[in-house]
Order: C-alpha cells, then structure tokens, then sequence
C-alpha cells in the first residue's frame, strides 16, 4: 500500500513539474547586451535532424555598434558542435536563441558568406522583443495605389473605368528594399523558401527576385502534421522550426526559421525581418528537418511543415512576432484547366492574404498550373475566365483572351492577379475576399483577331442619332467575320465634327491616357470594383467618341463642354479648383462589343459631321 501511494504521488507531481517547465519559457531571463565580453561562452538551440532540439557552443568575439541601422547592435559569435564544424553557419538556423547562464542573449541571424569558419551575428533579444506594438492604434483605411486611375464612363450615371497606367502596364513586384548580397561583409541568412507543385521553369524565372527578397529557393514538399488548429495547441520551444505557409493544397510555398523565444502563446523568431510588412497575417506550423546539407556556398536544412499552429501577426527589422493558436483568414482558390491535351484538370489551394504578397502568389500558382500540361514556347492561346469572390459586394470579373508566339501562360495569369492586387492594395474597410474561382481553356496555336476595317451606318449624325459600327476582323489564317457595335450621339454635343476611335482595349487605353482626364481612385469598394469589371480586356472591340469640347473633371465626374460661367465659378474658389483637371478633348460616348474567343489588335479612326436634323 506505501509502494501504491508513493506511485500515486509520483504521478500526480509529474505534469504539475510538466507545467512547470512550460511557464519557464515564461521567466527567462535577458542577458544584457553591455555584458557581452571577447571570450565570454554561450549555448545555442536549434534542429539539426527530426524535431529534436540540441545544443551548440558559441564563443562571443564583441559587440558591433550601429552595424545594421541606428540603434541596431550586432554580436558576433564563433560557433561550433554538432554538424557546423562541416556546415558552418547553416540556412534555416536563423532565430537560434543563444543563451549565457541560461539568460536569453539573442538569435542568429547573420552569417559570412564563404566562411571558412561558423561565424554568425546575433540578434540582442531586446531588438527582438521590441517588434510588438506597445498599445494597439485604431485602425485607418490604406491609401489607393498610386497608379490605379479611373475615368468616368459618358452616359453612364457615374460609372466608372479602370484605365491602367500606360507606363507600367502590369502588376510591378520589384519596387522593394533589396537585401545585401553578402560577399565580404555580414549577410542575413537567407530563409529557405520551399516549392511543392511549382514547374521548374517558374522557380527559375522568378528565382532572382526571391533571392533580392532574401530567400533560397528550393524544392519543398509537405507531410501529414496531425491534428490542425482547434484540436489541441502545438508545443513549439525556442530552437525547433516553423513553416511561413504562404500557399497550401494542391501547391506549397513555406518559408522557414527558428524560434528565438516564447513566452505563453507569443512567440518570437527568425532574428531578422521576413519581408518588413510591418503588420502581418501568415498562418505557420512547425516543421520537421529531415537532414542537414553541407555546401560550399550556403549550407541548408531539409524539412517538412506540419498542421497549422499558429499565425505571424509583426513582420519587423529584429524578428517576426506571432501568436500560438491565434488563426488568420487565407484566400481559396479553385483553378479548372481544359488542356490542350483535351483533358480536365482541377487544382485546390489556399493562398496568404497580403498586399504584396497574394497576387504574385497568384501569378505564380496559374502559370504553374498552366505549364504542367501547357507549352511556354510557340504559339498558344489561353482564354481565362472567373471571379473573385467578395463577401460584401458583387464578384470583380476576370475574362480575357491572351494569344502569341510565347509565355501566353504569363500574361494569362496577370489578369487574375492584377486585379487580386489593386483590391488588396486599396483595402477598404469592407474588403472580404472570400475566394477567386478561375476556368482556363488552353488551345495551341495563336486566336489573334487584327482589326482589318471599320464604317458606320452614317458618316452624318444629329444629337440623339442612333448609328451602328461595323467592325472586320480577319485572323492569322485569313479567315474574316465581323462584329457590330451600337454607337449613341449625345443630345448635348454641339460640335461640327466627331471622331470615332475604334480598336483593341489596349490600345483606347493608351488613347484615353494621353488624350483625356483621369479621375481620382476610387472612393470606396463599390466604386473599386465596378471600375475593376469596366477594365478593358483583349477580348472585346471598343470605341471612343470624342468632341473637341473643353471639359474638366471634378471629384471624379466629367463635365464635357461646360458652360463659361461654370468653370469661372469653380475656378474662383480655389479649394474647389485645386480638385479640377481641364482638358480640350472631351470623350461623350464610351462603348463596347460582346467577348469574343480572340485577343484583338489594331485600331480605326472614323469621322462623323454633325448636322442639324433639319438640315
């Protein structure tokens, strides 16, 4: 019976010691960065294989003032044990907490590169705890992008067209701070960033703007983690790894680091900035290494993520911040492939939600996607069609037909994310996105449509003429059809001579930059996406009729051909002038033809005499 009771006992102190050592992580001690002397020994945390946490010896050489920003100390540390004798410094260490006497001195986070020995810069965990808002601030709406223009549609009681900026066309990913490339000097190791379902050919191409970002990229793939958030919390201990999940399902993209310290549910990592967003939602998960690589130039871990255990809510130059538990929405996405190979194929993903991030995300997931069955080089046509999904507005549209010699697939994929990103970019209160929904049909072969002649059923026209435009389009194999296009004169114009601009979206989005007033961006969702579905497209034949008539823009309507008392006393008032754009075109009708399975190119010019109707 005292054996029993002893047993009982034992077995009850067990998890109260258990417990014990969880809330320990909560009374770690700092070591002071003033402390830190040549000579003085430490030991670092970390993975090298499994999950298994396990020491390395670390000698302090100094203290670097200022080295990496104002106010930014580095300290500088000689490594050894385990496998760095081989590997020095190794790619996915960075955040290894570093202790002295059992007190936090800070993570790993620098290296040398081609360093013949392990030496590493480390992070004062003072720098790292910082990261976290000290008081919440009140939420305020993002600033529009600056280059989303919309104009007013004539006629169309305040709609609104997305007229994209003529000189940067396509979604830009490149304007960022760039990471030091190294060479000599201290270098941030770079994070691992792990493909799983990415083609080759979309790894290597957009492999330099991941390294300027400070990733490596490399192969990845994914295992069964266990049991997902809400089935029972994750234990991760500083020195174990995470997985950044920036895409999961049918395709993976992980970045991974370390963890420098946790304290409850808060958990602090990497030693350095991610991407530096600032605030941040990126779900993680703890990752399994299966190996340790020894190379020349930058030794690196194998590993695996698991379930999801968490979120990374602070993206900042010392570390990166997340909460244990805490979940963060991620955006579904649902591509439909009708392959040139006459077969179906379907892909299921989820995708981060992030400015910057999401829609290069995006382009990346539908080239891929494409590439896997669809030629990159010689003439094809993919034809793109969808939505994505808003829980407190109608969808934003996609359709558009992308024809040509080579990288259809690339130009494919910018209709779904450049949309995905100008949403994103002007984040209003109301923005949910709920899901984007794409069908792709993939022909080989080229389906462009030049715009061979136009007319109109009068060359003479009254205010309030009804009059048609026929259009000949002839393709690449000398095949010709035609598509019509129902013009409406104003009542209002009041000029002798009109000119009909007809052609490609492109190509009246080019006329309408140079040519004609641009409003401000979009004042709210409903707005944003309204212009979003007016954006000009390859697929449809449009046509711009416009008046040599003075007009000015004010608050993003148009007013053609004002009056002169007007305009003086809107001028008169210099707040109200300071918001007033003025133009000597006018465009008074803005109109459009059905889709058509082709990408259209070219453009005609028709002239209309306008005439009395008692003439």
């Amino acid at each position: 019976m005292l054996m029993r009771a002893k047993c009982l006992v034992a077995a009850l102190w067990i998890p109260l010691f258990a417990a014990c050592g969880l809330r320990g992580q909560d009374t770690v001690e700092f070591f002071p960065v003033d402390q830190i002397q040549p000579g003085l020994k430490g030991v670092g945390k970390t993975v090298f294989e499994g999950d298994k946490i396990e020491e390395f010896q670390v000698e302090f050489l100094g203290v670097l003032k200022n080295v990496l920003a104002p106010q930014h100390d580095i300290i500088l540390g000689r490594l050894s044990g385990g496998p760095l004798e081989k590997t020095g410094v190794v790619a996915g260490m960075s955040g290894s907490p570093v202790y002295v006497d059992g007190k936090l001195v800070g993570a790993i986070a620098l290296s040398f590169p081609f360093s013949k020995e392990a030496l590493a810069g480390i992070t004062p965990i003072e720098d790292m705890i910082d990261v976290v808002p000290r008081q919440t601030p009140s939420a305020s709406p993002a600033a529009p992008i600056a280059n989303l223009h919309v104009a007013p549609i004539p006629g169309s009681a305040g709609a609104v067209r997305l007229i994209p900026d003529g000189e940067n066309p396509s979604f830009d990913w490149t304007p960022m701070p760039r990471k030091g490339d190294g060479g000599d000097d201290f270098a941030a190791l770079r994070l691992p960033i792990r493909f799983g379902g990415f083609s080759q050919e979309v790894i290597n191409t957009y492999a330099p703007l991941f390294r300027q970002m400070g990733f490596e990229p490399m192969r990845g793939g994914t295992i069964s983690g266990g049991p997902d958030l809400g089935s029972g919390k994750v234990e991760i201990a500083p020195g174990s790894m995470i997985s950044l999940l920036l895409v999961r399902g049918d395709l993976n993209l992980n970045v991974d680091c370390t963890v420098t310290y946790r304290k409850g549910d808060d958990l602090y990592a990497c030693g350095h900035r991610f991407l530096l967003t600032g605030p941040a939602k990126i779900p993680f998960a703890p990752s399994r290494v299966l190996a340790t690589v020894a190379n020349l130039a930058s030794s690196f871990k194998v590993d695996v993520p698991g379930a999801l255990a968490g979120s990374i809510t602070q993206d900042r130059f010392g570390a990166i911040y997340g909460v244990v538990g805490e979940k963060v929405p991620l955006i579904p996405v649902h591509i439909r492939l009708d392959s040139s190979l006459n077969r179906v194929v379907e892909y299921n993903f989820d995708v981060v939600k992030e400015s910057f991030l999401s829609p290069l995300l995006m382009n990346l997931a539908v080239i891929s996607s494409l590439s896997a069955t669809e030629r990159m080089l010689g003439p094809s046509t993919v034809e793109i069609k969808g939505a994505i999904r808003l829980a407190n507005s109608e969808p934003v549209e996609i359709d558009d037909v992308v024809s040509g010699e080579t990288n259809a697939p690339m130009a494919a994929a910018l209709s779904a994310a450049a949309p995905l990103g100008l949403l994103l970019n002007n984040a209003f209160p109301d923005l949910q996105i709920e899901g984007v929904d794409l069908s792709i049909i993939a022909r080989t072969g080229k389906r462009i449509a030049n715009l061979e002649q136009a007319w109109s059923s009068k060359s003479e026209v009254s205010p309030g003429d009804k009059i048609e435009v026929t259009v000949v389009l002839r393709t690449p194999t000398g095949e010709t059809f035609t598509q019509k296009l129902p013009v409406e004169i104003p009542e209002s114009v009041a000029d002798k001579m009109l000119s009909l601009v007809v052609g490609s979206g492109s190509a009246m989005n080019v006329l309408q930059t140079r040519f004609s007033l641009l409003a401000a961006a979009p004042r709210d969702l409903r707005q944003l996406v309204q212009a979003l579905n007016k954006t000009r497209r390859s697929n449809r034949v449009y046509a711009l009729l416009m008046a040599p008539q003075r007009s000015f823009v004010f608050q993003g309507d148009e007013f053609p051909s004002p009056p002169p008392s007007l305009v003086q006393t809107f001028l008169a008032d210099p707040a109200v002038a300071s918001n007033m754009t003025l133009s000597g075109t006018s465009i008074v009708g803005d109109f459009e033809t059905k889709a058509i399975p082709y990408a259209i190119r070219g453009q005609k010019t028709l002239l209309l005499k306008v005439v009395d109707q008692g003439d």
